[in-house]
Parts: structure tokens; sequence; C-alpha cells
């Protein structure tokens, strides 16, 4: 399914002349404009451009070295996307100074472009390309009113938690897919439960619902009644590189206890069948025990922990209105297909581990010696997904090489300039490197956390790094045995815990 529709608006390449620049955003400009973006807008994701062209032309080449910087704009659904490309040098962000948006503006500029770039744009990716060079991706979203002004409502759990024993009078209500006219009534719906406490903020802008259900990345099912009346929304997410997850799960506080969150979520599964899904993810929160329930009663299986996955000013209210901590999340998998069995490459010192958590899942595996190898290529190819809300990045490693450590230590170098605070590192286990790796990233501060299967690089396994972040296990509330072993075994080996 994960189809994203866009419409090329134009290829350029130009030299990595600073002179040339103006010929370039005066194109993107009139390209902005033509799709509907106000002036305003314009002018800051031409300024965002500018300052990411000119900082690869100042650090990605030689002096008086002649080479060429592509560009290319498409049209989205709900904005437009800027691609800049290069073969230059890798950037290195320990050169790099942090900027002081409080400090003096007329003694110190560095670090300027990149704090203006994340101000500008509504999303901002680096993709390091490995011998493909490297690419960085500007997102603006068309600007749209929010569902409401508000942001003083009290917050409420995703999952709807159980509910004094009472007559509920019963509600006829229709399960299907969302029509587009229905986007307000589901980000009121979600405003009715979240406030505006939920990390995805597209989630309160109807045109963006909308947008991502078009185009792919999105599948909203819906709970409405005979009148019309929406009363939740469960979603397919589709990722790049992850298998899809079932989230953006709600339930309007009128029609708590009418039991068809369990519809919404097999109406999804059919959904993925249809798409020719092999499996789904979902996350479980870990502040109170219901959604670990509920997830296990739709069928799926516990196989990772994403610790402190989501900022503790999520509130769940009349469990933990107030979280002392990050919250952390159970990943939880399901098969849609009979899997088969399946051969990986584990470490040596989380086989045993890792063995009993795809056999949770209900598949098959064996474990290869891995050989000794030589790294196939020079430089490491990577992915890197940054969730600024969530102070969250996400990084899949494509290929190995030889510059692995010394790219991967760059890359915390930059997301550690960003103030980001959780990094989730996703390493194949179908690739013999992937075993020898692992030792060396430990030392640099990552801990194993668990599995996740049907990845687009196969089975993968997990591993975090926090950045000034404390974890308290003991506020962590399991309700599987499994997912209590791997607690206790990710405890066990976090060289920062009690």
């Amino acid at each position: 399914m994960n189809i994203i529709t866009r419409n090329e608006l134009g290829h350029i390449k130009i030299e990595n002349n600073t002179s040339l620049l103006p010929c370039l955003l005066s194109y993107t400009e009139k390209a902005a404009s033509m799709i509907g973006f106000s002036k305003s807008d314009c002018n800051k994701l031409c300024l965002a451009l500018e300052e990411a062209c000119v900082d690869i032309i100042t650090n990605a080449f030689a002096p008086n070295e002649r080479a060429s910087l592509d560009v290319t704009i498409y049209q989205r659904l709900d904005g437009i996307e800027l691609r800049v490309h290069d073969m230059g040098l890798p950037y290195d962000p320990n050169m790099a100074p942090v900027y002081d948006p409080q400090g003096d503006l007329e003694k110190n500029t560095d670090g300027l472009g990149s704090f203006l770039i994340t101000q500008m744009v509504d999303e901002y990716q680096f993709n390091n390309l490995g011998n493909k060079g490297k690419e960085v991706v500007l997102i603006k979203y068309f600007d749209s009113p929010c569902i409401v002004e508000d942001a003083s409502k009290t917050l409420e759990p995703e999952i709807a938690v159980p509910l004094e024993k009472k007559d509920v009078p019963d509600i006829h209500f229709n399960i299907r897919l969302m029509k587009d006219e229905e986007a307000l009534d589901v980000c009121r719906c979600i405003y009715d439960c979240y406030g505006y406490s939920y990390a995805n903020e597209n989630i309160y802008y109807p045109e963006r619902i909308v947008a991502m259900n078009q185009d792919g990345r999105l599948k909203s099912v819906v709970a409405v009644t005979d009148e019309g009346e929406m009363g939740g929304h469960f979603a397919l997410i589709y990722y790049d590189t992850l298998p899809a997850e079932v989230g953006i799960a709600v339930t309007k506080k009128a029609f708590r206890g009418q039991g068809f969150a369990r519809q919404l979520g097999e109406a999804l599964a059919r959904e993925a069948i249809q798409d020719g899904l092999k499996g789904l993810q979902i996350k479980e929160v870990t502040a109170h025990p219901y959604t670990q329930k509920f997830c296990a009663k739709l069928g799926y299986r516990d196989c990772g922990l994403l610790l402190a996955h989501s900022p503790k000013t999520l509130s769940f209210k009349g469990i933990a209105d107030e979280l002392k901590q990050r919250n952390s999340d159970i990943l939880g998998f399901m098969y849609l297909q009979t899997p088969e069995p399946i051969s990986i490459y584990a470490p040596e010192h989380h086989r045993e581990m890792i063995c009993k958590l795809f056999s949770n899942v209900g598949v098959d595996v064996m474990c290869l010696k891995a050989e000794k190898s030589e790294v196939a290529c020079t430089q490491t190819s990577m992915a890197v997904n940054v969730h600024a809300l969530r102070s969250l990045a996400e990084i899949t490693i494509h290929e190995y090489g030889l510059d692995l450590a010394q790219a991967m230590r760059q890359e915390l170098r930059k997301l550690f300039m960003d103030e980001i605070q959780v990094i989730e590192l996703y390493l194949s286990l179908e690739k013999p490197m992937t075993a020898d790796i692992v030792p060396e990233l430990e030392r640099m501060g990552f801990i194993f956390t668990g599995v996740l299967p049907e990845t687009h690089q196969g089975n993968s396994m997990i591993m975090q790094y926090f950045n000034g972040v404390y974890i308290d296990y003991d506020e962590i509330i399991i309700v599987s045995e499994v997912a209590q072993a791997l607690l206790d075994y990710v405890r066990k080996n976090d060289p920062h815990a009690d």
C-alpha cells in the first residue's frame, strides 16, 4: 500500500556556487506559490532551502572544487517537499557549534543556519546514503487552521479504561473506512481524548488527515452512529522502513463502554490483509495495564520495549495524571499470514532472548553462526528520522561501511545538538555483520531492547540510546510474562540502571 502521491515540479542541478542560489530560490518560490503557498510561507521555505544549500556548499566541498547539487521539488497533497542531494564529503557535525538563540546575534551566528531551518519548515530530515552521497529533505505543509484554539483541555488515555459498572444504553455503530468529509470529526474525537498532547501534530489538521489517507500514509477506520456522529477512530500507519502500525486509537468519552474498539482493531486487520501485509506492529503504553490487555485480546504478542518513547507530558486521567518520567511502550506484533521459519545472525550474548521473543510472536527461528566477514563498502548508509515533538530519533542502517563507528558517533553528536533525548536503532538480523557490530554499539552506550519482524530490511533487532534520560524501571507497568522477562533482561544489561 504505502504509495506516496507526489508530483515532481522540478529537478534542478546547480554548481556548488552560492552566487547561483538566487536562481534556484526564484524557481522554488514560483513553484510553491503556484500550488497555493502564501508569500510569507514561500519566504520561509526559500530561507530554509538557502541555508541548507549554503551549509552543503561550505562544508561538503574543498575550496575551488567544482561539483554540483541536485534539488528536486515535489508537490504533495498536504504541501511541498524539497530534496537536496550532493556527493560531497560527509558532513562532520563535530565541527558545527550549537546556536544559542538567547545569545548576542551580532557577536555570534555560529550554528544559526541549522537553527533557522528547523524554525522555517515542518519536517527536516537528513539521510546518509553511503557511496550514493547524502540528502537533506525539507517538508512544509499548507497553512490550514487547527481544529480548536484552546490548548488547556484535560487529557485522557488513548485506550478507554474500564468504566464503573452501570447501565450503558446500547448504540449501533457502523464500522467502516473514514470519508474525507469526516476528517474534522476525527480531529475533534482525538482532541476530546488528548487535548493537544498527542505527539503527532498532523492529526489536529483535517486537511492533513485527508491527504495522508489519500496518498497511502494512513488508512483510517471509524465507528459512526446511525445518526452520523463520530464515536471512535483507529488507523493503519504506513512507514518507509518499518512494518505498518495500528495506532491513533481513540474513543470519544460519551461513547465509552460500547465495545466497538475491538471491532475497529479487527477491521484494520482485515484492511491490512487486503493490502497484502504480512504483519502489524502496535505500541502499548506502560503507564497503565489496560492497553496491554486490550492488544493481547486483538492477538498481538510482545516482542520489544521502546523505553522512554513518548514525552512525560502525556497524561492518563484517573490512572496517571502526571507521569514521573517519559512513557515507555511495549512493542507488540501480530502476523496476518502464517510465517515461514527464519534464519538470523544474532549477537551471541543476546541470542537466547532474541529467540524467545521471535518464538513469542509465533515464528520458528534458526540462529546462524556469523563468520568474520569483510565489510563490503567503505561508507555506511543510514536513514535518520527525527520526531521533534517527541524528542525522538529513529535510525535504520542500510549498509555497514568501514566508517560505521565514526558515522554513528557523528550522527549522535548531531542529534545531541538538536537536543534529541531518545534514539532508536534498527539493525537487520539477516546481515552477518550485525552480530559483529553490536558490541561496538554497546560500548558507545546503546542497549538491546527487543526485536521487530517484517521491517523493510527483514527481521530486525532494536537498540536504544538515551541522552540525559533516566529510566526508573520500577515505574513501568507490565502485564505479560514475556514482557516482564524482557524488562528484567534489559534492566540487567543497562549500565545506568539501579
